[in-house]
């Protein structure tokens, strides 16, 4: 007997409950990969499928021009490669490969999880920060290096409040206003879709939106955390130009890493290949992940100027 193929799968003919269950009992699940996720933060996305969902990975894509590609959404930063087995040297080359001839571009995030082997791919190394949460907050504070101990402690002479943002709507307008400079290739569409993905799941309490408050209750910085399979990510977050001048995420931070400590948790900083954010995150004690963006370009060579 043959062994069974890798499939493509468009999106109207997968099995949301097998493949939901395939993220979860990966050892390598990420939030990012659920259907429910993929559902809100693009417009459109298919599959490649082996067996009965042992193995999958999700392909965004979109057409311009005429031209189907595969890209990585905002606000996601790994998906690649997904098994509820032990993923087999090989497979995720094996996985790439079956990308279907129609997408003529891929760029793409692989996952923690995923080691490359195949030529047909050029690829780039990333690198994210984790924190484990199990120990006490004694132990975790005890690994704070000083510029972070300082920065707390300047947060907190400034009488700065950590509580909930009210609304999503304030957080979106918030965050958007404070990242135009910063990201100006992230434009209101894509805050309309982070806005969807907040509301699933604040509803489903896998989520919290906090903020750092000053003492006449102006927002001066706040993040969106989401909890998935024993991480919580620090998935979007900013600081007003005066939150950073009074070290306000520094206190946001330390009070999740408080809220959250001895629990079979884990932190997951979102990056960065950025060397000053690098810094920020391994003053709180967090630890480099690598993992890999992987880009192929077949089109013409009239259109080999073809960006996303």
């Amino acid at each position: 007997m043959n062994p069974p193929e890798i499939l493509f799968i468009k999106y109207k003919d997968i099995d949301f409950r097998k493949w939901d269950r395939c993220i979860d009992s990966s050892p390598n699940a990420i939030a990012y990969a659920k259907s429910w996720y993929l559902d809100r933060i693009c417009s459109h996305w298919d599959a490649l499928v082996l067996g009965d969902y042992q193995v999958v990975m999700p392909l965004v894509n979109r057409r311009k021009y005429g031209i189907s590609y595969i890209y990585q959404p905002f606000f996601t930063q790994q998906l690649g490669v997904f098994s509820n087995l032990e993923i087999e040297l090989g497979i995720v080359g094996q996985f790439l490969d079956s990308i279907p001839d129609q997408f003529r571009f891929t760029d793409m995030n692989l996952n923690l999880g995923n080691n490359i082997s195949t030529e047909n791919f050029s690829f780039r190394t990333n690198i994210t920060y984790h924190l484990n949460l199990q120990a006490d907050i004694t132990e975790i504070r005890n690994a704070y290096n000083s510029n972070t101990r300082r920065n707390i402690q300047k947060a907190t002479q400034h009488n700065i409040q950590i509580r909930p943002v009210d609304t999503i709507s304030h957080f979106i307008k918030f965050t958007a206003a404070n990242l135009k400079s910063k990201s100006p290739e992230i434009k209101s569409r894509h805050y309309s879709a982070l806005g969807k993905v907040i509301s699933y799941a604040l509803a489903n309490q896998s989520a919290e939106l906090i903020g750092a408050w000053g003492p006449e209750s102006n927002l001066l910085a706040s993040v969106f955390f989401v909890r998935s399979n024993q991480t919580v990510i620090y998935l979007a977050a900013s600081s007003s130009q005066l939150g950073i001048e009074k070290s306000a995420m520094f206190l946001l931070i330390d009070g999740c890493i408080q809220q959250n400590s001895g629990k079979n948790l884990k932190l997951d900083f979102e990056g960065s290949n950025i060397p000053g954010v690098a810094r920020f995150y391994k003053g709180f004690g967090a630890l480099p992940q690598t993992y890999y963006s992987v880009h192929q370009n077949r089109l013409p060579k009239l259109l080999q100027i073809f960006k996303k």
